[in-house]
């Protein structure tokens, strides 16, 4: 899947210097927006308490998503990318890029949008047994939470915020979770095993976890799959960024619509059942159009395929 030099890093050691770095810029980025609120409180003459850290105005919030996104993700990704050496090139982009393979990505999660809905639905609708009911409470209870912070800051009907929230909700986390996830980690994970689509699925399941959103796991590993096979195919980390900014952009702008025309975040998550057609047409156009681009990322060498390595 990857080439690399005889002196590369053990990827036990990349996987740990990977953790502590998210774990490490996680907790930095938490103390600047503490302490960045705390002075704006000051100067603004409101009274700084943790209550009013939780119960931030929507703008504070998307600061919030900002710097988790940068200390989270995006610092990380960046130092590891930097620091590694050895010949590791996490970021790839090997391969140049085509109009048509960001249409197509376009088209084909386009075409995958009913049926991701119909698997959302069902995922929301898992109970697990009694004996785990102190579970079931715990995930219902973040995802209440999570859709709680994610209700204020999305649901936004004026333009300044909406582009606001193209940036903090949709630009920055693709750009961040994609260097990230599909950049490094599944480079690091790849130096274990060498079947690059064993690894592309156990990233993609990390990548789903570690949002805490339980009810939304399999669509969300779908996506972080879909990613993974983008990054793998075309060698070049822009299509992926692009498949994710996509995703994001898209409920964003779903939104804006809704908000707009003063409508509630439970009429846009509200889910409605299609005819069967629609979702069988859509797994069709879906993977006729994950077919073109995987075609279109492949080279031709008077008239045979050459496989990149």
């Amino acid at each position: 899947m990857y080439m690399y030099s005889e002196q590369t890093t053990h990827p036990f050691q990349s996987l740990l210097r990977l953790i502590l770095m998210v774990i490490g810029f996680t907790f930095i980025s938490q103390v600047i927006y503490i302490l960045l609120l705390f002075f704006y409180y000051k100067i603004t003459g409101q009274i700084f308490s943790l209550a009013a850290v939780m119960q931030g105005s929507a703008n504070e919030m998307r600061f919030l998503l900002l710097m988790s996104s940068l200390g989270s993700f995006l610092v990380p990704a960046y130092l590891m990318n930097i620091r590694e050496g050895y010949g590791i090139n996490y970021f790839q982009h090997e391969n140049a890029l085509k109009a048509m393979q960001f249409v197509y990505i376009f088209l084909a999660m386009l075409a995958f949008m009913p049926l991701m809905s119909l698997i959302g639905h069902w995922n929301e609708s898992l109970q697990l047994p009694d004996n785990m009911k102190s579970v079931q409470l715990w995930m219902e209870r973040s995802e209440q939470e999570a859709g709680d912070l994610i209700q204020g800051i999305i649901m936004e009907a004026s333009l300044a915020g909406f582009l606001f929230n193209l940036i903090v909700l949709a630009l920055v986390p693709a750009i961040g979770e994609e260097l990230l996830f599909r950049g490094v980690l599944q480079n690091i994970v790849g130096r274990w095993i060498s079947n690059p689509y064993v690894v592309i699925w156990i990233v993609a399941i990390v990548f789903s976890a570690i949002h805490l959103q339980f009810f939304g796991f399999i669509p969300r590993m779908l996506l972080g799959a879909f990613f993974g096979y983008l990054y793998l195919w075309s060698k070049n980390i822009i299509l992926p960024i692009f498949g994710h900014f996509v995703n994001n952009a898209s409920a964003t702008v779903m939104a804006f619509y809704y908000a707009k025309r003063g409508k509630s975040y439970g009429e846009l998550n509200a889910f409605e059942a299609q005819s069967w057609w629609i979702y069988i047409a859509g797994l069709v156009f879906t993977v006729i159009f994950v077919f073109l681009f995987y075609q279109s990322t492949q080279k031709e060498n008077h008239g045979e395929r050459l496989e990149e390595n």
